[in-house]
């Protein structure tokens, strides 16, 4: 890198219709290696989505049907395609010079993994692999020595990640491959490959090692150290239909403070001294909740840009005010979030059914109001005093659940 820009890539598979917050990390990775001038390329992997990677998981993928891996693979590249898009603009606002930004693409393995028949891999790329290898990867043993065990496609899953390092080496000059730190040995394997094959040369081999480098990242966890993911059924999607920027504004808003700090520097461009200031800050006043707030609209400016992030931090202001009581009226919560209510009428509503709504009530997890009066009464009717103005009523359900009424 000190030489001059180098080209990277990293990949993610079609397997779930959105991205999820645990794919951030080596895309903001990608996007640095971009913001300083070089050459990045994101693989969306859809002939690898139907094969399944057994990295970091404790069961089979399910098999993906063509129609569906389609829409996916759709989804995938656009979202791709918004990240750096919003990443070039993030960038921008803080700072940064577009001058000294490099090269972004898109590929996808299809490219040259649905051209490549059986006989032709195994004949080229086989001799080259060594099965001690592949049973050594800490997924495949994981795998194995659990009571689902592992299938034959799962098994040689490493050796398609494998030829895409390899391809993007032979035809791009990629030299780095960077991903979560499950995909250490899908990314080793590759180096090796990139090592042992190389055609033309007398014995498809060179003595000297490729010039061929991987690099993980820490997979995001919960506090019982579960992965965070669609397989693990607990995704943070950054798709803004599925998860709403609010509810990854509060995501991040609501971390424990033993990670507000690691991922303020992970996830945002900030200055480490800005960091290290309101870390300071808010370790003096912890109420205050300064620094879970810069976190979550850095977050969610990077995401769905700086209008999305400030609607996200005014709703959050509105539903669970600190401190000093904020002073809202009707026009200013309709001029900001109008459009959304009809939306979130429809999309969150306030629960299910009658029945829910009295068990929530019960349970004392519904408030209106901006004061956040607990309703206690199934039975209770609005009253004047819970609205703004006399015409906006706010409507919460636990902690990220709300609905707001405009009277008409």
């Amino acid at each position: 890198m000190e030489s001059g820009p180098i080209v990277a890539y990293a990949g993610v598979d079609a397997t779930a219709p959105s991205l999820h917050v645990g794919h951030l990390l080596p895309l903001v990775n990608l996007l640095h290696f971009y913001l300083h001038g070089h050459h990045v390329i994101a693989l969306v992997g859809k002939s690898t989505a139907s094969v399944g990677d057994p990295s970091g998981r404790v069961a089979e993928r399910d098999s993906i049907a063509s129609q569906r891996l389609e829409e996916w693979f759709g989804s995938l590249w656009a979202q791709i395609e918004k990240f750096f898009e919003r990443g070039r603009e993030y960038a921008i606002l803080k700072g940064y010079n577009q001058a000294n930004f490099g090269k972004m693409e898109l590929k996808t393995n299809a490219e040259w993994l649905d051209r490549l028949g059986l006989v032709e891999f195994l004949a080229t790329v086989g001799p080259h692999i060594r099965v001690s290898s592949m049973l050594a990867r800490d997924s495949v043993k994981g795998r194995m020595n659990s009571g689902a065990g592992i299938n034959f496609a799962e098994f040689t899953y490493q050796l398609l990640q494998s030829y895409d390092f390899w391809h993007l080496y032979r035809t791009a000059n990629c030299r780095l491959q960077i991903g979560g730190s499950d995909q250490f040995g899908n990314i080793t394997a590759g180096i090796d490959l990139i090592s042992r094959y190389q055609p033309g040369s007398p014995s498809e081999a060179s003595s000297t090692p490729a010039e061929a480098y991987g690099l993980t990242a820490p997979l995001l966890t919960t506090e019982s150290g579960e992965k965070i993911g669609k397989s693990a059924g607990n995704a943070i999607w950054l798709d803004g239909d599925r998860t709403t920027p609010f509810e990854l504004y509060q995501f991040f808003a609501t971390l424990p403070d033993m990670h507000i700090q690691k991922y303020l520097q992970m996830f945002t461009l900030l200055p480490l001294s800005e960091i290290s200031a309101v870390m300071g800050s808010h370790a003096t006043n912890p109420e205050s909740r300064a620094a879970p707030s810069l976190l979550a609209k850095e977050v969610v400016t990077l995401i769905h840009g700086v209008g999305k992030a400030s609607e996200a931090e005014f709703i959050t202001k509105l539903l669970f005010p600190v401190g000093e009581e904020a002073s809202f009226s009707a026009a200013n919560i309709i001029s900001v979030i109008g459009e959304m209510i009809a939306k979130l009428a429809r999309r969150v509503g306030a629960v299910k059914s009658r029945s829910v709504a009295q068990s929530v009530i019960k349970s004392g997890g519904m408030y209106v109001g901006l004061k956040n009066q607990k309703i206690s009464d199934p039975g209770a009717t609005v009253e004047e005093r819970w609205l703004v103005d006399g015409e906006v009523l706010l409507l919460r359900v636990g902690k990220g659940k709300f609905t707001v009424v405009q009277a008409i």
